[in-house]
């Protein structure tokens, strides 16, 4: 097994530019995810993709945060729209059944269109539970306001990715629902006690630990330590998401580059390793914060391999044929009406 730097990290637009090349031939991070900038078309991602392997090697990671709804990266002309995940929440109460398969069906064809233009990680499913005074920044991407349902709702997004090529993130582990500010602005801070958030809020992750990835939330949870957000508290990583909830995959943090997190990328990057995440995410495309990033990281951390479980998902090929999909999704849906 190969091992590459603890990164994953963005590019800056739709091609890799000489400086991109020359940091990933030199750092050898694990991955890169790709956002809306370097989404122009189909043809042009799957060259992109095809691109970013040719540099490096063909299991690179290559994640997006895709989950359908406002959260949508791929959005060019003729891409799929996919629908948020409130929706398929809302049909689960309506009939388990139906509701169940139309959420298998729509993350089917989610990683089928992934898989068309090279991507082999999509970073879902949100499996935080909105409180009533969240800031918002949740809100619909999470399936329900009940814990069974958002859990649910998990396993069958999991399943339906993994087996059709695409590995998912759950995400924002512990929990992000009761941020009253959004973690891309502020450092929100929930002050819930421990009790109230193993009932509730670890619920969905504990249903689905035995997943490959998960990203951290940028939150200070109060009564467990009052002084780090979870991405850079030891407390958080090891004596809740290791052992409370028992996820033993890969801990990637959410983007180190968003305002909750108040020191510098690079010590930040080397903290949240230091508190037991696996992998940096950085996405804004930055060579220079990428650069001290790496920098730092380099000097103190060590390299890190692809799983052997991920390897597997990766070498899947999707039998599925799209427009049989979207055929039996718009019947499914059709009888819920």
């Amino acid at each position: 097994m190969n091992n590459y730097l603890p990164l994953i990290c963005g590019i800056s637009g739709p091609e890799i530019s000489n400086l991109e090349t020359q940091f990933i031939k030199k750092f050898n991070p694990w991955g890169v995810i790709i956002f809306e900038r370097n989404c122009k078309s189909k043809n042009q991602l799957t060259e992109l993709t095809g691109a970013l392997r040719a540099i490096t090697h063909e299991h690179l990671p290559i994640l997006i945060d895709q989950e359908g709804g406002r959260v949508s990266r791929i959005n060019y002309t003729d891409s799929v729209v996919f629908d948020p995940a409130r929706i398929f929440g809302e049909m689960l109460e309506k009939n388990i059944e139906i509701g169940s398969r139309a959420l298998s069906l729509h993350s089917m064809i989610m990683a089928s269109s992934l898989r068309e233009v090279g991507i082999n990680i999509n970073t879902i499913p949100v499996l935080d539970i909105p409180s009533e005074n969240e800031s918002g920044v949740i809100g619909d991407r999470s399936y329900s306001h009940h814990k069974e349902l958002v859990a649910k709702a998990g396993r069958i997004v999991i399943e339906s990715l993994s087996t059709n090529g695409v590995a998912p993130v759950i995400k924002h582990i512990p929990g992000h629902g009761r941020a009253k500010v959004d973690s891309h602005l502020d450092l929100p801070i929930v002050e819930t006690s421990i009790s109230e958030l193993e009932e509730i809020d670890f619920y969905p992750f504990k249903e689905n630990k035995n997943t490959d990835l998960a990203m951290t939330a940028h939150i200070i949870y109060q009564d467990i330590d009052a002084d780090q957000p979870a991405t850079l508290s030891k407390k958080v990583i090891n004596d809740f998401v290791r052992k409370k909830i028992g996820f033993n995959g890969l801990i990637m943090t959410d983007d180190i580059s968003m305002k909750a997190i108040k020191i510098s990328v690079a010590d930040a990057a080397v903290k949240s390793l230091d508190s037991g995440c696996d992998l940096v995410l950085h996405c804004n495309g930055s060579m220079e914060e990428m650069e001290s990033i790496a920098e730092s990281i380099n000097k103190e951390i060590n390299l890190i391999g692809i799983p052997d479980n991920l390897i597997k998902i990766f070498g899947i090929k999707c039998a599925v044929q799209l427009n049989e999909l979207k055929e039996e999704l718009k019947k499914t849906l059709e009888a819920l009406v």
